[in-house]
């Protein structure tokens, strides 16, 4: 099980827990590299905690773009899974603050929706971006 959290503050954060591959290798991509995982949003006063399924390129896709937008302070970076239970934008202004937007949704298709948003400086992602590493490594892809 590893985890990582994006956010400055307890209050307004996003963690994302990996608990283990959905099955094991069987030979297919797909079936090889989904993630069971634990999504805990806080924004404010509100909180909200479901499991949903992540594919590891996905997971290595979020690292990728959040890194590129720490190392160039500038642009935008969209996480956009198949099966859209969290959605993240990530952009960063001339100043070096981080805008964090999202939606998360506890059932695939048909369930609640939480839409929230925050901001925090761009050094709160180094802990973040080292945590989505050892996750990265931790639940590689799988060929």
């Amino acid at each position: 099980m590893k985890s990582f959290a994006i956010g400055s503050m307890e209050s307004e954060t996003v963690t994302l827990t990996v608990l283990d591959y959905e099955r094991p290798s069987v030979g297919s991509f797909y079936n090889d590299n989904w993630l069971l995982c634990e999504v805990l949003v806080r924004a404010g006063a509100f909180f909200g905690k479901f499991q949903a399924n992540f594919l590891t390129s996905e997971i290595e896709d979020l690292w990728q773009g959040l890194s590129t937008l720490h190392r160039t302070l500038r642009g935008e970076y969209t996480f956009a899974p198949l099966e859209g239970q969290l959605v993240l934008r990530a952009s960063c202004d001339h100043l070096g603050h981080i805008h964090l937007s999202g939606e998360a949704v506890d059932h695939v298709g048909t369930g609640h929706r939480l839409i929230f948003a925050f901001a925090f400086d761009q050094t709160y992602l180094v802990k973040s971006l080292h945590e989505l590493s050892d996750v990265v490594h931790a639940f590689p892809v799988r060929a």
